[in-house]
Parts: structure tokens; sequence; C-alpha cells
């Protein structure tokens, strides 16, 4: 997809006329017009202000084979700029709530590596559950199911990262599949 299809559908996820990104971005509706029809392209300040006001990389705006469910945004986390939260919270609680303070829904997600044939048969017939224990141990970060302007968005909080990428598959049940992972949506919500 060419950068201003990227921008058009972003704009319009977003519920904004061109003349509101316009204004946003402090240029004319006429340029939003130009870039979405590939008649022009924004300069490298108006595509850092493109993907701050959609939280998008510039590299997923110019690069034309990376489409949105591929594309993940990493933010570093400084864990000691956070305080402990009280009761039941988490510490990755406060920083999804941050991240996203105006989403609609925040749910916790449990994640479970999807087995080979054989990894199946070895958890059936000899060693019982091994592998999720295994695969528990090897990646116990949290992750999270937000929604925010009708997107959603697959989060993971890990100990050094906030990792989030935006979903276009169908959540609407209990499980959904992404890359070699199953998520199972839990009770727990934040929001």
């Amino acid at each position: 997809m060419l950068s201003g299809k990227k921008i058009k559908r972003l704009r319009t996820e977003q519920h904004l006329s061109q003349k509101e990104l316009a204004e946003k971005l402090e240029v004319s509706r006429q340029a939003i017009a130009k870039w979405e029809t590939n008649r022009g392209i924004p300069d490298i300040e108006n595509l850092k202000r493109i993907a701050q006001v959609f939280d998008v990389s510039i590299d997923y705006l110019v690069n034309d084979e990376e489409s949105i469910e591929n594309h993940l945004i990493k933010i570093p986390i400084e864990y000691s700029s956070y305080t402990m939260p009280k009761g039941n919270a988490l510490l990755e609680d406060q920083i999804v709530l941050e991240k996203f303070p105006n989403a609609e829904t925040i749910c916790e997600l449990y994640r479970k590596r999807k087995l080979t044939k054989k990894e199946k048969i070895v958890d059936f017939f000899l060693l019982p559950g091994i592998h999720e224990v295994e695969d528990h141990w090897r990646d116990s970060s949290k992750y999270y199911l937000v929604k925010e302007k009708e997107i959603n968005y697959l989060v993971n909080i890990t100990k050094e990262e906030f990792l989030s990428r935006r979903l276009e598959i169908d959540i609407s049940e209990g499980t959904f599949d992404v890359a070699e992972n199953q998520f199972i949506k839990t009770r727990r919500k934040l929001k």
C-alpha cells in the first residue's frame, strides 16, 4: 500500500476529515489531499507529525510492503519512573493505561504458543502440560487487548519494552490467533 493510501486509511479509521487532519498537522487541506492521492509526499517533519498523530512509525508510512497488521511499535520502558500501584493492580496495568488513556476497553490476555504435531503427541501421552510450562517460563510478559476508536491493539509489555500491534483480524470470539500464538481473553478488565 502506498503511503498516500496508508494516510487516508489511518485518517478515516480515526474518523477525521481532511480538514481536521490538516489542522492537527498545521498544513492545508489541499496538502492532505495531495498526499492521499500520491500527487505529493510529506516532508520529513510532516511524516514525523503524521506518525505521532496516528501512533505509527515513519517506516510504516514509507514502506510499501509493510501492512498495518505486521507493523509493531516498540517503546522502551523505564520502570523506575513508575511507582508500584496499590491493591491488585500490576505495574504493567499502569503502563498500558498510561499509553492508552482514551481506550474504550482493556482486557488482559492469556497467551499460549501453538504446538507442533510432535509436541501435541508428547503433551498428550507423555508429559501433559510440559510445553505450556516451558513456554511461560520463556515468556512471562503481560499481554492485553486494547480497543480504542474502534481499532483493536495487541499489547505486550516486557521487562524492557512496550510493544503494540494493530489487529486486522476478527477478535469477537474468546480466542484468536496471531502468528504462532493463541490468545485467550480473560475476565480481568482494566476498563
